[in-house]
């Protein structure tokens, strides 16, 4: 009687240890889909960071653009004014030599009447004496000219410089912040593709 319970129990054994083995089968086919599931999750969001950071590339482009635009405008502009203030102190300056002419003219015309009456009233050491003076304030008046020039050429060449300079600055700052900005977008977001994908993969360990 034993054995023919013992018989008898041997092929329930078999069948619950199939029954299990066939669970086992569906739960492990169950983790499988979830873990492809989570997969395709994680690849999707990994889809959506990289689109969310080559758009913030792009907006960063384009605000980089408008920056380049804007200072190429305002170097416009303040070369126009530049352009303008050169062209009215040339004017100023034609002006002023024009007048510096008749001046010279009148001068000479003075020195020459001068020279005739010296001619006239005296010898020859008061023409020489005479002559010797002229000959010192032309020197003096030649000297003069050619420091107010130079003066006012390295006066030009030193607003030329600092504008450029300025110019310059502007762009390597705005240059600067716009590289700083993008790669603090991409760390932060390289940080959270990281944070998803331990968190997906401990959830897989889980399961």
């Amino acid at each position: 009687g034993s054995s023919s319970r013992a018989r008898g129990d041997k092929p329930d054994a078999l069948a619950a240890l199939q029954a299990a083995n066939e669970e086992l089968r569906a739960k492990l086919t169950d983790i499988q889909i979830e873990l492809q599931q989570e997969k395709s999750k994680v690849s999707k969001l990994e889809r959506e960071k990289n689109q969310e950071v080559k758009q913030i590339k792009e907006h960063e482009q384009h605000k980089s653009t408008v920056v380049v635009t804007e200072l190429k405008v305002k170097l416009h502009e303040d070369k126009m004014k530049e352009l303008q203030a050169v062209r009215e102190t040339l004017l100023r300056q034609h002006e002023a030599e024009l007048l510096r002419v008749i001046k010279i003219k009148d001068n000479e015309i003075q020195r020459l009447q001068t020279l005739l009456n010296a001619v006239r009233d005296g010898g020859p050491d008061k023409v020489k004496t005479v002559l010797l003076s002229e000959a010192k304030e032309e020197a003096k008046r030649g000297f003069e000219v050619e420091k107010i020039k130079m003066q006012q050429e390295i006066s030009e060449l030193k607003g030329a410089k600092k504008q450029v300079e300025e110019a310059l600055t502007m762009v390597i700052q705005a240059d600067k912040i716009k590289a700083a900005e993008i790669r603090s977008v991409y760390h932060l977001h390289q940080e959270e593709i990281t944070r998803i994908k331990r968190e997906c993969e401990r959830e897989i360990r889980r399961l």
